[in-house]
C-alpha cells in the first residue's frame, strides 16, 4: 500500500512539473501600440444609506463621457455629462460632482502601460481634470507617446 502511494505521488509530481513548451520557440515581435483607446470617468462618494461594520460604503457613479480622439496629435477632447439623480446618488451628491474630484480610467493598446506626467493623477486616484492632464503610454517594445486629456465641456 505504501509503494502504491509513492508511485502515485511520483506520477503526480512528474505531471505537475512537466511543460508543454518546446525548446527554441520562435521569438514573437513585441507590440508597438501607444494608443489610449478609451477614457472613463466616475465620481465616488460615501453612501450613508449603505453601512458595513458601522461605516458608510464607498459608492460610485459612472459619468457619461463623449470623446474625440486625435491620434495624430495624441490628444483626447472629452465632454462629461453628470447623470441624473438615481438611488443613493441623490441631489446633494450630484451637486458635489466637480472636475477637481474625478476618477479617470483608460483603455490602452495591447501590452502597453501608462504613467502620469507632471501632476496628473494616477489611475485609481482622484484628480483635478479642470485643466489638461498628460499621460505617457509605453508600448511593449519600449516606444512611448505622451497623451493630453482635456475636458472641454462639463454638463451638470
Amino acid at each position: 500500500m505504501r509503494l502504491l502511494h509513492i508511485i502515485t505521488g511520483l506520477a503526480f509530481f512528474m505531471i505537475l512539473f512537466s511543460s508543454c513548451l518546446k525548446k527554441d520557440l520562435p521569438a514573437l515581435p513585441l507590440w508597438n501600440g501607444t494608443q489610449i483607446t478609451n477614457v472613463y470617468f466616475e465620481y465616488r462618494y460615501l453612501d450613508t444609506a449603505n453601512v458595513w461594520q458601522g461605516a458608510p460604503v464607498v459608492a460610485y457613479k459612472s459619468l457619461d463621457a463623449t470623446k474625440t480622439v486625435d491620434s495624430a496629435h495624441a490628444t483626447i477632447s472629452i465632454s462629461i455629462t453628470v447623470p441624473p439623480v438615481s438611488g443613493s446618488f441623490d441631489a446633494a451628491q450630484r451637486a458635489k460632482v466637480s472636475l477637481d474630484h474625478l476618477w479617470c480610467f483608460m483603455d490602452l493598446s495591447t501590452a502597453a502601460s501608462v504613467v502620469p506626467v507632471n501632476d496628473a493623477p494616477a489611475q485609481g486616484f482622484f484628480g483635478d481634470f479642470s485643466k489638461p492632464q498628460q499621460y505617457k503610454v509605453t508600448a511593449a517594445d519600449g516606444s512611448s507617446q505622451v497623451w493630453t486629456l482635456t475636458v472641454v465641456d462639463f454638463i451638470k
